[in-house]
């Protein structure tokens, strides 16, 4: 095992609680299931996340992984009236391996899910998660693990100090809904996003969503009127434009946020 990634282990260890999982580990991550909150309440949400900490220089990925990779997948078991929302995608990082560009985490993330829990759950409650994951860094390893944790049930909940800062990273990670839109044209080849400007910064990136739509390398910004033109090659297996798409622009020192993008001549569904 490296020496630096011992040390992340070692300190990951340090932050087990009564709400943290026993952790899986091998030589390129770290994987446990977390509670933002030390008990359950019912009538409430509670949020878990799959805390994955990465051996340096290897990345897990988004929903939309880029040219290569998977994305983290969660199959919930958990009581009776119990609800699982899907996986709140913290905004990604890009990387580069030779000519792919890929999306996706590195370091120590969580990768949060809210939990609804029913007003007449009583005694305690025991939850587990079935995770897959690729780790790559020019190589990829498949991996998988379940993760079992069991809460209380009281009237009222504290925030567990040893997971606070990963939850707060993961909200900061948060995309942030940009209710201003943007206009989308299929110019043959490439695909072009009107911006608002002020929502492209020096050192912005950009991410779609949906795969099978643009290319993975960074997009061309282009001053337009009124605001930025981002450019996209097509994907290679691009078929038709969609209705509509969501964008993620991430900003250095500024909260990421979402666009909704539409294309006004796409045909419905």
């Amino acid at each position: 095992m490296r020496t630096g990634f011992a040390l992340l282990l070692g300190l990951a260890a340090l932050d087990a609680s009564a709400a943290s999982s026993t952790p899986f580990a091998d030589e390129h991550l770290s994987a446990s299931l977390v509670s933002a909150r030390d008990a359950f309440v019912p009538g409430e949400r509670n949020w878990l996340g799959l805390r994955l900490t990465h051996a340096p220089h290897w990345h897990t990925y988004w929903i939309n992984p880029g040219d290569s990779g998977l994305p983290t997948r969660l199959a919930w078991h958990l009581p009776d009236g119990f609800h699982a929302g899907d996986i709140a995608w913290p905004a990604p990082t890009r990387f580069k391996v030779g000519e792919l560009y890929n999306f996706g985490y590195s370091g120590d993330v969580v990768l949060p899910v809210a939990i609804d829990v029913p007003a007449d759950a009583k005694g305690g409650a025991a939850v587990s998660v079935d995770a897959k994951w690729l780790v790559c860094e020019e190589e990829c390893v498949p991996g998988k693990a379940t993760l079992s944790l069991e809460l209380p049930l009281r009237a009222d909940a504290a925030e567990d100090k040893n997971v606070a800062a990963v939850f707060a990273a993961a909200r900061a990670a948060q995309p942030i809904a940009d209710d201003r839109g943007a206009i989308a044209h299929d110019t043959g080849t490439q695909i072009a996003i009107g911006l608002p400007g002020s929502v492209w910064t020096a050192g912005s990136d950009a991410f779609v969503a949906a795969t099978r739509l643009v290319g993975n390398a960074p997009p061309r910004a282009q001053p337009a009127a009124g605001g930025i033109t981002l450019t996209f090659a097509k994907s290679d297996y691009f078929t038709a434009a969609p209705p509509a798409f969501d964008l993620v622009l991430t900003h250095p020192g500024a909260a990421p946020r979402t666009i909704h993008a539409t294309f006004p001549h796409a045909a419905s569904p």
